[in-house]
């Protein structure tokens, strides 16, 4: 979406995109205004601040991660899942 045309509608209620990614990987960020099997508000209160160095970054629940990759069921997101788990129990 262009820049010029941007609006706080567009950006927030478009089912065109609900992603925005800046940069290029390794070093991009993705602003996600909507996951799939999640309410922002719900996930928004049971979230959490965690400091990186000088950085505080507002992280989801482990539980709420776990239930938005299964909703969007892509194979990515099984494999997040997978290591994930495997991560959490040695």
């Amino acid at each position: 979406m262009p820049v010029f045309d941007m609006s706080e509608k567009k950006f927030l209620a478009t089912e065109r995109y609900d992603v925005f990614s800046f940069g290029l990987p390794p070093n991009a960020i993705d602003i996600m205004t909507s996951v799939k099997g999640l309410d922002f508000e719900t996930s928004y209160e049971a979230s959490y601040i965690h400091e990186f160095d000088d950085l505080e970054v507002r992280v989801v629940q482990y539980d709420d991660l776990i239930t938005a990759k299964k909703a969007a069921g892509r194979p990515r997101d099984i494999n997040d899942i997978e290591r994930l788990e495997k991560g959490r129990n040695p």
